[in-house]
């Protein structure tokens, strides 16, 4: 819901005519400055968490519980973000979402297979839209824009968790591209977003979101019950050295 709302600031203040009062008393924070910092919190946090990896664990299929929830978590978040506004076509995009979460699950370079490969995909795109819309909210309002950045990074941090989570059973070199890859495109939609935001309609962001939210709850629980198929048929996977 926070992001539909976001979205919607920039056409409803335009409107009233109060864009150019709305920054003009808003916080003086350069835009770049503000994303950057939300991008390199949620990077340092991800790459923490690809840090604590050993590149010779095993992975007990099944057992490893804190990644799908926060996958889970995450994907709830946000495709409630969008079905309290249009329902309708945010139950469509959710079940277009799972539906490609469901169908891509059984192949992938992670030990957590497709699911791995297509979260991330799901994530690039959440955080591209969310640099968007943050972009879009921050030139109509710096001071709205910044309290709704604030928030938006805690959940960019579950975010670049997850991502981590998902590829540092690789190697630690998946695990940290995995994460720069996720902050750069929150960065690309931030800098780009006056272009992209012009060209989507609150419909369009709503059905966005739910499939991202579909893709990501669907993975989230085909992995915590792990209904996905192995490789090699066994319940423990090694993983493999640097």
């Amino acid at each position: 819901m926070l992001l539909v709302a976001l979205f919607a600031w920039p056409m409803v203040v335009s409107a009233h005519g109060a864009a150019g009062d709305a920054g003009a008393h808003g916080l003086t924070v350069p835009f770049v400055v503000v994303v950057g910092f939300s991008a390199l919190v949620s990077a340092a946090i991800g790459l923490h968490t690809v840090a604590r990896w050993q590149p010779n664990r095993t992975v007990e299929r099944g057992r490893d519980l804190l990644t799908p929830i926060v996958v889970i978590a995450v994907g709830l978040v946000t495709f409630a973000s969008s079905v309290t506004q249009l329902w309708a076509l945010s139950v469509v995009g959710g079940m277009v979402g799972g539906t490609i979460a469901w169908n891509s699950r059984a192949r992938g370079i992670s030990p957590h297979d497709g699911c791995a490969d297509v979260a991330f995909g799901a994530i690039l795109v959440h955080r591209a839209t969310e640099g968007a819309i943050i972009a879009s909210v921050y030139a109509a309002s710096a001071a709205l824009g910044l309290i709704g950045l604030t928030i938006l990074t805690g959940h960019a941090i579950a975010e670049t968790v997850a991502v981590g989570g998902l590829y540092a059973p690789v190697s630690r070199g998946w695990g940290t591209a995995s994460v720069i890859a996720t902050q750069l495109s929150f960065i690309a939609g931030a800098l780009f977003g006056n272009f992209l935001v012009t060209g989507l309609s609150t419909a369009m962001v709503a059905i966005l979101l739910a499939s991202v939210g579909g893709v990501l709850f669907v993975t989230g629980v085909t992995e915590l019950l792990g209904h996905r198929e192995t490789r090699s048929g066994r319940q423990l996977v090694p993983l493999p050295e640097h």
